[in-house]
């Protein structure tokens, strides 16, 4: 599995380069609210597919600007750019985000920020890295945290639950923050560079790479109750480190349930 990692961190750090490296697009909108794909979106999910799949032949794709059915046996989860506002706006904070799926558990993921050029990656059983540093989670509890939000601004019938949510969890933490790439803000997390993460809706290939990286670094991520764990359909996502998470997610779960 460690080669395999090798093989798809290159083929990441290769589509990074060209992701750096834009000058001009062509922005196209999708459905829902502010939820925009770019012809590069399309280029590096076009670019990995054709080379994941010399990798592990034989296996499924699942990803961000395609028609999808439910992950079966191997299946790659793919978000070529994770943060596409951001990309759009030259707000430099986005990422390139890989995962390997194996019968609903995942298996291998690789999240690259091609700005810092920090690529983060995980196998199971096998730790979770940036670069070639191992990384942990914080042992910060709750109280003097940071906690990371993601707003789902393509679902704005969430906005209630998610900024009342975020008021109750800012007078119980140290602070919020808000990047607008779910993928880099999960593996920050992994990395202890914050102690809480949740967002009301995501994708799966928004968090499936990152939830590698949490587990492998001693983290804790679920659904937002009453969605169920999994990689087969949007969900709300609750992570944090051993300290963090029940707070949380006892936090997040009671505001969605007053909605």
């Amino acid at each position: 599995m460690m080669e395999l990692a090798s093989k798809v961190t290159d083929i990441v750090r290769q589509a990074g380069i060209k992701m750096r490296q834009v000058c001009n697009m062509q922005i196209h909108t999708k459905e829902g609210h502010a939820n925009f794909v770019t012809d590069m979106d399309v280029s590096i999910q076009n670019e990995l597919m054709e080379k994941l799949q010399d990798v592990v032949p034989g296996a499924s794709f699942i990803a961000e600007e395609k028609d999808n059915g439910e992950p079966a046996g191997l299946t790659w989860l793919i978000d070529p750019i994770d943060g596409t506002q951001n990309f759009i706006n030259g707000y430099q904070h986005s990422a390139i985000s890989v995962a390997l799926v194996a019968e609903g558990k995942g298996c291998l993921g690789v999240v690259y920020d091609p700005y810092l050029q920090e690529m983060f990656w995980a196998v199971r059983g096998g730790g979770a890295f940036v670069n070639d540093r191992p990384i942990k989670v914080s042992e910060r509890p709750l109280e003097t945290g940071l906690v990371i939000l993601g707003t789902s601004p393509y679902r704005r019938d969430l906005a209630k639950k998610t900024f009342s949510a975020a008021q109750t969890i800012f007078q119980s933490c140290g602070d919020i923050r808000r990047s607008g790439s779910a993928a880099l803000d999960l593996c920050y997390l992994a990395a202890g560079r914050c102690e809480g993460f949740f967002e009301m809706v995501l994708s799966p290939w928004d968090y499936a790479a990152a939830s590698v990286l949490i587990q492998e670094a001693g983290g804790m991520i679920d659904a937002i109750a009453p969605d169920a764990w999994g990689y087969g359909k949007p969900i709300g996502i609750v992570a944090g480190n051993q300290k963090a998470f029940q707070a949380l997610k006892t936090i997040v779960e009671d505001t969605h349930g007053k909605f």
